[in-house]
């Protein structure tokens, strides 16, 4: 068996999902498809490079991730394979796939020959169309239709982290979750040592300033409270406990957010 993951915008109310699947296993019907996401905000593209990033490392060595935000699709972008040191990765070539792919350690690239791939009704669904089906002919232990290409040719998109100088940072919003807590590009390592529990750090969005406390779990503070804490992604984001984080500050992926730790909590 050979495990595959898909990750798109496509949602749940249409069959683009399962037509995804279909063209997978009708190639490899011993393929285990597990689904990242398909909630990806339509056409953002570095958010699906995010969730990819994030979820990518937990799968068993050889797994083929397919990930599909496509606004392109139909265009002269390409469709890439990406070989890793653990990995397959395929998709179009938008970036979607390089932040996961760079972070794993990239070996080989290589272009999808689209040619060869029948379309059906369209050049509109390629992850049906072309991305599947290569993804079922690696699992199958298949040679797709691909040649390989220069690293230079692929494009790269950048996930960059920031972090503080001083008592100061300027975030930006990489994703809302479903509990709507805010997760910014801020990882432990630019945190400065005295921001500990307990301290309290005022937020700028909007125009507006929110002042939060800064806590281990969510469950630190009572219910309602505005709290910032290290999620599960290992970034910084901003929540509040049992409550909604997004909808109070009425935040958005790719706001810019100013946070400023209080003196007055140091």
């Amino acid at each position: 068996m050979r495990v595959i993951t898909l990750l798109t915008d496509f949602g749940a109310s249409d069959p683009y999902v399962a037509e995804t699947k279909g063209a997978i296993l009708s190639r490899c019907d011993e393929a285990v498809i597990i689904d990242i996401t398909h909630q990806v905000e339509p056409y953002n593209i570095k958010q699906g490079a995010f969730l990819l990033l994030l979820a990518y490392k937990f799968f068993p060595h050889d797994t083929i991730h397919v990930a599909v935000v496509d606004p392109g699709v139909g265009t002269g972008r390409r469709g890439l394979v990406l070989k890793t040191r653990n990995y397959w990765f395929i998709g179009p070539d938008n970036g979607i796939l390089y932040p996961a792919a760079a972070d794993d350690g990239l070996e080989q690239y290589f272009e999808i020959d689209l040619e060869k791939y029948p379309k059906i009704g369209g050049e509109t669904f390629h992850a049906r169309d072309v991305f599947g089906p290569v993804a079922g002919e690696l699992a199958a232990g298949l040679e797709p239709a691909m040649r390989e290409v220069d690293v230079e040719s692929i494009v790269k998109l950048e996930i960059l982290a920031t972090r503080f100088e001083g008592d100061e940072a300027q975030a930006e919003i990489l994703h809302i979750d479903r509990f709507g807590n805010v997760v910014l590009n801020i990882d432990e390592s630019g945190v400065p040592g005295h921001l500990r529990p307990g301290c309290d750090v005022m937020i700028g969005l909007g125009g507006k300033q929110y002042r939060a406390r800064f806590v281990k779990a969510y469950g630190d503070l009572p219910a309602g409270s505005l709290l910032i804490t290290f999620g599960g992604t290992g970034l910084l984001e901003i929540a509040v406990s049992e409550g909604n984080a997004s909808s109070l500050l009425r935040a958005k992926p790719g706001q810019k957010v100013e946070l400023r730790i209080s003196p007055s909590s140091q």
